[in-house]
């Protein structure tokens, strides 16, 4: 599912050099879900080209899903 970005929030990048490196994404960007939810409760998500996790609770609240995309049921 893909989704734009409402308000700021932080990601871990998985294949970075040091393994916490954290991105911001900014408000008006598209994320992508790529993976389920972990029992951490994040989630891999394709931004600018890459793979990041994030947490589920940030994109359900901090994100719009994009329209022509459904919501998985729960």
């Amino acid at each position: 599912m893909k989704y734009r970005v409402r308000e700021a929030f932080i990601a871990v990048c998985d294949n970075a050099p040091n393994p916490f490196t954290f991105v911001t994404l900014p408000p008006g960007e598209m994320i992508t879900l790529v993976g389920t939810v972990q029992q951490s409760g994040l989630v891999d998500v394709r931004y600018d080209g890459q793979v990041v996790a994030v947490f589920m609770r940030d994109v359900e609240n901090r994100t719009d899903l994009v329209d022509g995309e459904t919501k998985a049921s729960a």
